[in-house]
């Protein structure tokens, strides 16, 4: 057998110490031909384990490893009579948001494999006949075995969230892309100042990235660490976070240049007559391009032919009117008017590109992502454009 590495083996002690005190027998190495990491055996059940390490909790490094532990555990499950394969991933910090990509992995690919998600601050959690017990207490159970009150949680992909989000990472976005305040942000006063929004407000955001891992106050800066992880959680917060409907051009074939035209008229009256720091309710709902139609606007635009997307703030029947557009019979979309959940933080941060209002590049990314239309290479372009200086601190 390989030699391991001895992070992995360290893991591997930690995993069975869990199991020795949850009333599991263990045989390291056992003595069958394939040299599988471990022999668990609990009454009937037994399963033969491989445990991996990922140095970071990213998708593109935990579902390799778990695919390649559920590939040897299944190959050595075959010689051991009775026994289950289970597959395993520790890491210094795993991100729920990743374990959960890793789990619909082996729900599609492998659901007949025992898996497992363990890291160094106690996170734990196993599918699988008879480890129930392996993972982590409720919250509300670690709650009452603190001795240390625990700070309520506060969801770091709320509506105003994700627009302090924003405004944290906008100085390492260009102003092009983003609009966004940019200035040294120090403290949650600084930044409740700096986004508009209630100290209360800031300082729960502040509070719950230092809780998770993704903050660190070195050089008296709010400075965000672990971003990749931070992304791939708000890209699943973001999918579906909206309400879509179809559209149709009232005039065709001249449709689309009407269209341009209106909402060129109408982004106008919302740039000049609104104030950016007006947050309340307009007596005329918000617009801006989304998607690719917003890349395309970002000077970033990879694909074409999809069907416009525009983000409306609610539904109003002058404004569809206004925009030459009818949602009646509208079979084949010519456009598409997505009502967000999170609209603060899509129209605060919409940028200005020849009087037409347009997502901001973080926002695009969000979206476009997973779009079954040449999404993903989109994505790849704004990460590749964008988001890089961000990416590389």
């Amino acid at each position: 057998m390989a030699k391991r590495h001895k992070a992995e083996q360290e893991y591997e002690s930690q995993f069975v110490d869990l199991l020795q005190g949850s009333g599991w027998e263990v045989r390291r190495q056992p003595r069958h031909p394939g040299e599988a990491d471990l022999a668990i055996k609990n009454g009937d059940l037994q399963y033969i384990v491989e445990l991996k390490r990922a140095a970071e909790s990213r998708r593109d490094r935990v579902v390799p490893l778990l695919a390649e532990a559920i590939l040897q555990a299944e190959a050595h499950a075959r010689k051991v009579p009775h026994a289950r394969p289970f597959a395993i991933v520790a890491s210094p910090q795993l991100s729920p948001a990743v374990v959960d990509q890793a789990l619909e992995f082996q729900k599609n690919y492998a659901s007949c494999v025992a898996v497992g998600f363990f890291d160094d601050r106690g996170f734990r959690v196993f599918r699988g006949p008879g480890l129930e017990s392996l993972n982590s207490p409720p919250p509300e159970i670690q709650q009452r075995k603190s001795a240390v009150p625990q700070l309520e949680s506060y969801s770091l992909f709320s509506d105003l969230g994700q627009w302090m989000l924003k405004v944290i990472v906008a100085q390492h976005i260009e102003p092009r892309f983003l609009s966004a305040p940019r200035r040294k942000i120090r403290n949650a006063s600084e930044l409740a100042l700096a986004a508009g929004v209630s100290q209360i407000s800031a300082s729960r955001l502040v509070r719950q990235l230092e809780a998770e891992g993704f903050l660190d106050r070195h050089e008296d800066e709010l400075e965000l660490v672990r971003v990749e992880d931070l992304l791939e959680e708000w890209q699943a917060a973001e999918r579906r976070a909206f309400k879509e409907i179809p559209c149709r051009w009232v005039i065709p074939g001249h449709g689309r240049k009407q269209f341009e035209s209106a909402l060129q008229d109408y982004s106008a009256r919302q740039i000049h007559q609104q104030p950016a720091e007006n947050y309340g309710e307009r007596s005329s709902p918000r617009v801006c391009l989304g998607l690719f139609a917003a890349a395309e606007a970002l000077g970033v635009g990879f694909v074409q032919g999809v069907p416009p997307v525009l983000y409306v703030e609610r539904m109003q029947a002058d404004l569809i009117q206004q925009l030459g557009i009818s949602q009646e019979r509208a079979i084949q979309a010519d456009v598409y008017l997505r009502v967000p959940s999170h609209k603060e933080s899509i129209f605060r941060a919409a940028v200005e590109h020849k009087g037409v209002l347009a997502s901001d590049a973080l926002q695009v990314w969000l979206d476009v992502s997973n779009h079954p239309s040449r999404g993903k290479e989109q994505a790849d372009r704004i990460r590749d454009q964008v988001l890089s200086p961000l990416l590389s601190r």
